[in-house]
């Protein structure tokens, strides 16, 4: 098992290369009408095709916007780029707004929420027909739910250098240097979502038909007094079928053999869901996940693919570049969806996770693992919540303190040696440590603190936040309009050219793409 040490990073003369972090963002979030209902407009032609444009797309609905970023090694740059893309899509949106939360505005029924439309070729009907599956396994509500993806990887430099003194190849050192990280952010990551968790309240119309064990917060929502992120619990990204795959991080071979039997096995209410209905293919196929996409995780090891390839085979032949975290609930505050001091935060966590031993994890740790997780989404600010760690069973509170505490070197190492006195690491550090203390002072506390304080609704709090954000977007320019204009310009271009392009037999190209698993 390979282990860091920052005595060993100091030695090797390359902290510098810390400077180099990759990251990436992709940002969800719905757009809403101006009486605050889930639009029921097509994608806007301004932004692009959704199947070409990659900077702009959607996810799940075609209301369900998608921004992604490219990689950047700066957090400031990274989230500049990202607001440059908020501004376009704001100028491009024709009396509507981006909803700001992750849990869903008001939404009369789920015949309101349209699944993204990517027109007529294979490659669109892919997506689109996922996306049916989707709606039919877990219904469409629970798809309206908004979030972020946070994409973290080092530099090659920086790995190849410990691959290099532990005389491992590249590929492999970076499988288990990202599988171990994995491995602990399964067992810490529930931090981030006590502090950063906004989704303690949902509207009574996301729960609609489904059981649940929340209070009333007013007429219009349900709540949780202590909850962190509903959206990460049992009324969000929920998957019975997959409650028993236990997708295992411990080697890059375990874990590519879990999937590919999540990929392969049928699962009994899929295959009497069927395949087509009234002669229209309702999902790809009657597995337990249809695609690599459809396994919900907090955190997923990846490496970019080709399109038409499998990633389970690219990341079993090529190996993790990097990791895609995606526990971030969207900040109502910040018109982007994250703050600057969450992705730094972040990046201390994950150097946390990374400096820490990261035995593999057994079926009876998984097990707990779950249940920590369960604790922390629904009861995280409870005084009274423990969680049982390998260590034994311990108060939510004090093992906060003590990973915290566990990052306070690595924040005044990253401050100190890598940004040459940059004190922005510290602080955000300094600045959790006093959310632990006074936890209503969290994300999700002070949400509710808000709502509650004010008599607001949900869905009012999300309107008066969409509309502020609005406006604030209004009173800005970017210098990258032309560039986004451009780009969509050509994304529309090369989706008519795919189109227009011989296209075999969807159920061929479709048995094909599902035959490629190696």
């Amino acid at each position: 098992m390979i282990r860091f040490s920052l005595d060993e990073i100091k030695k090797s003369k390359v902290s510098s290369e810390l400077n180099f972090i990759n990251r990436g963002i992709e940002r969800e979030s719905l757009r809403v009408d101006s009486s605050g209902k889930i639009s029921q407009t097509p994608h806007p032609l301004g932004l692009g095709s959704a199947l070409t444009n990659p900077y702009i797309t959607t996810d799940f609905s075609e209301a369900l916007l998608e921004l992604v970023t490219p990689t950047f090694n700066s957090a400031s740059e990274c989230l500049k780029f990202l607001s440059d893309l908020h501004i376009f899509v704001n100028q491009n949106l024709e009396g509507e707004s981006l909803w700001p939360l992750s849990m869903p505005c008001f939404i009369d029924s789920e015949d309101d929420i349209p699944i993204g439309n990517y027109g007529i070729s294979n490659q669109g009907m892919m997506k689109t027909v996922y996306r049916r599956g989707l709606s039919n396994r877990y219904g469409s509500m629970m798809q309206a739910i908004a979030g972020i993806h946070y994409n973290f990887s080092f530099s090659d430099k920086f790995l190849q250098i410990f691959a290099d003194i532990n005389s491992v190849d590249l590929k492999k050192f970076k499988n288990e240097v990202y599988l171990g990280i994995a491995r602990n952010f399964r067992r810490y990551g529930w931090l981030y979502l006590l502090l950063f968790g906004s989704s303690p309240i949902a509207n009574k119309s996301f729960a609609e038909n489904r059981s649940h064990n929340m209070d009333d917060l007013n007429t219009e929502d349900f709540f949780k007094p202590y909850a962190t992120s509903l959206r990460m619990g049992d009324l969000g990204y929920i998957s019975h079928a997959q409650d028993s795959l236990n997708i295992s991080y411990n080697s890059i071979d375990q874990y590519t053999l879990d999937l590919k039997n999540a990929l392969k096995t049928p699962y009994k209410d899929y295959k009497k869901l069927g395949e087509f209905r009234d002669n229209q293919r309702i999902q790809l196929n009657d597995s337990i996940i249809q695609i690599e996409n459809e396994y919900y995780s907090t955190i997923r090891p990846k490496r970019v693919c080709p399109t038409g390839e499998r990633p389970i085979n690219v990341l079993n032949n090529e190996g993790i570049d990097y990791l895609e975290l995606r526990c971030i609930d969207l900040n109502p505050k910040a018109f982007v969806g994250i703050s600057e001091e969450q992705i730094y935060f972040l990046d201390l966590l994950i150097l946390f996770c990374l400096l820490s031993d990261s035995p593999d994890i057994t079926e009876s740790e998984s097990n707990e693992l779950f249940k920590t997780h369960k604790t922390i989404v629904n009861e995280g600010r409870s005084s009274e919540a423990s969680i049982t760690t390998l260590k034994g069973k311990i108060g939510i509170r004090e093992e906060a303190v003590r990973i915290l505490d566990g990052m306070q070197d690595i924040a005044e190492f990253m401050s100190k040696e890598v940004s040459q006195g940059d004190s922005k690491w510290t602080d955000t550090l300094s600045n959790q440590k006093e959310v632990i203390n006074s936890i209503d002072k969290s994300l999700s506390g002070s949400l509710l603190e808000e709502i509650q304080t004010n008599d607001m609704t949900l869905q009012e709090y999300g309107m008066k936040m969409s509309l502020l954000h609005k406006e604030h977007m209004d009173s800005l320019a970017t210098d990258d309009e032309y560039f986004f204009t451009t780009t969509s310009q050509d994304s529309l271009e090369a989706a008519k050219k795919i189109e227009e392009s011989n296209q075999e037999n969807f159920e061929d190209y479709l048995k094909d793409f599902l035959n490629k698993i190696s």
